[in-house]
C-alpha cells in the first residue's frame, strides 16, 4: 500500500532548512534578471543571518530577526571578513538597513512561495537612518583632480575620460564597467547603458568628454577584438570594480581629496544638473531612478543650497551696506541699547 503524499497546503514547512530556501529565492533572484553583483549582496546577507539564527524555517520569526539586527547593531565593521582588518568602527546604519531590506524581502518571497501563511517578517524595522546633507565636489576641487591627468599617455586619457564621464553622467560604476563600443556615440554626444532592473536608457554628456573619449577610444584603446567593452587596461582586458576603486584611490591621494569615491561624482552631477535649471523627472530618468522619491534626495539638496547663497542676501547685511555709504556706520555697526 502507498503511503499518501501530502499536498503542498497539507506539508509541514516548518522543518525546512533556510540553507535551502534561501538556495531557492537566490535561483528565482536570479531568473527575474537580477545583477550577479546584487546576487552576491543577497547571498552574503541571507547566509550571516542564517549562520547566526541557524536551522529551519521556523526558526525565521520577528522574534529572532530582531535579535538578529540588535546584534548588527553592536558589531564591529568587517568582522568575519575573509580579507579586510577588523576595526573598532561599528557598522554603519546604511548597512544594518540594507540587511533588513533583504531579509524583509526574503520573507516575503516565503509568502509568495506559500511557504509561510503570512509575512512573517512584515512588522521588522530598520533603524533610522540620520539624514545628512550630501557631499558634492567643488570647482576648485574638480580642477584640481582634472590638472593631475595628463592626456597624452594611454593611461592618463583613460582616467581622464572615466572621471569626466562619471562627472557628465551620473553613470553607476557597474554601467560604465560595461558600457560596449556599440552603445558608445561619441559624436552624438549620449550613451546607451544597462541599469538596475535591466532597464535601458540614454544619458548625454558634454563636448569636453566627448573629446576625451575620442582620444581614448581612436588612439589609446587597446586593440581587443574580442571585447566590446569600452574601457581596458593595458593588457587589454576589462576593467573591474577593484581596479576603479584603485584608480580613485590614487586620485583622491594625488589630489589630496581623501573623501573623492566613485559616487561622490554621481552626487555632483546631480546636483549641479539641477542648480543648472535641470528638472527632477529629466533627472530621474538620467540617473535611472525607479521612482521620483530617490531623486528628491537631490532636490533637497539643491534647496539648501540655495538656501546658503540667499543668505549672500542677507536682510541685516544689505541694511549695513545701505548704512555705510549714508556714512551713519563709518566706524562699524553701532549698537545701541533698548
Amino acid at each position: 500500500m502507498f503511503k499518501k503524499i501530502p499536498s503542498w497546503h497539507e506539508m509541514d514547512k516548518t522543518q525546512i532548512s533556510l540553507d535551502t530556501l534561501v538556495e531557492e529565492y537566490l535561483t528565482t533572484c536570479r531568473l527575474e534578471g537580477k545583477s550577479p553583483k546584487t546576487i552576491r549582496g543577497y547571498r552574503e546577507k541571507l547566509s550571516r543571518f542564517v549562520n547566526t539564527v541557524g536551522g529551519t524555517l521556523a526558526d525565521l520569526n520577528l522574534h529572532t530577526a530582531r535579535a538578529y539586527v540588535a546584534s548588527l547593531q553592536k558589531a564591529r565593521k568587517y568582522e568575519g571578513h575573509l580579507y579586510q582588518p577588523l576595526t573598532n568602527e561599528p557598522i554603519s546604519v546604511m548597512t544594518v538597513r540594507n540587511h533588513v531590506r533583504v531579509l524583509t524581502a526574503f520573507s516575503s518571497w516565503l509568502e509568495r512561495e506559500e511557504y509561510t501563511k503570512g509575512n512573517t517578517l512584515a512588522k521588522l524595522k530598520a533603524p533610522r537612518a540620520p539624514r545628512k546633507v550630501m557631499e558634492t565636489l567643488t570647482l576648485e576641487e574638480v580642477t584640481r583632480i582634472l590638472g593631475g591627468f595628463n592626456p597624452n599617455t594611454a593611461t592618463g586619457c583613460r582616467n581622464a575620460a572615466i572621471f569626466c564621464l562619471f562627472l557628465d553622467t551620473g553613470l553607476r560604476c557597474a554601467e560604465l564597467l560595461e558600457l560596449k563600443r556599440s552603445n558608445l556615440h561619441i559624436e552624438d554626444g549620449w550613451l546607451k547603458v544597462m541599469g538596475k532592473g535591466q532597464k535601458e536608457r540614454i544619458v548625454p554628456f558634454g563636448n569636453r568628454t566627448a573629446r576625451l573619449m575620442q582620444r581614448y577610444v581612436n588612439h589609446f584603446r587597446p586593440d581587443n577584438h574580442g571585447t566590446e567593452i569600452v574601457f581596458l587596461n593595458i593588457e587589454g582586458d576589462p576593467l573591474t570594480e577593484t581596479a576603479i576603486t584603485s584608480i580613485f584611490r590614487r586620485l583622491a591621494m594625488k589630489a589630496g581629496i581623501p573623501r573623492l569615491h566613485i559616487h561622490l561624482l554621481r552626487h555632483t552631477f546631480a546636483t549641479n544638473y539641477l542648480i543648472g535649471d535641470g528638472d527632477s523627472l529629466t533627472l530621474q530618468r538620467i540617473l535611472g531612478h525607479e521612482t521620483l522619491e530617490m531623486t528628491r534626495r537631490y532636490v533637497d539638496q539643491v534647496a539648501s543650497q540655495v538656501t546658503v547663497l540667499r543668505a549672500r542676501h542677507s536682510p541685516v547685511d544689505r541694511l549695513v551696506n545701505n548704512s555705510n555709504r549714508r556714512g551713519a556706520f563709518a566706524n562699524g555697526i553701532r549698537w545701541t541699547r533698548g
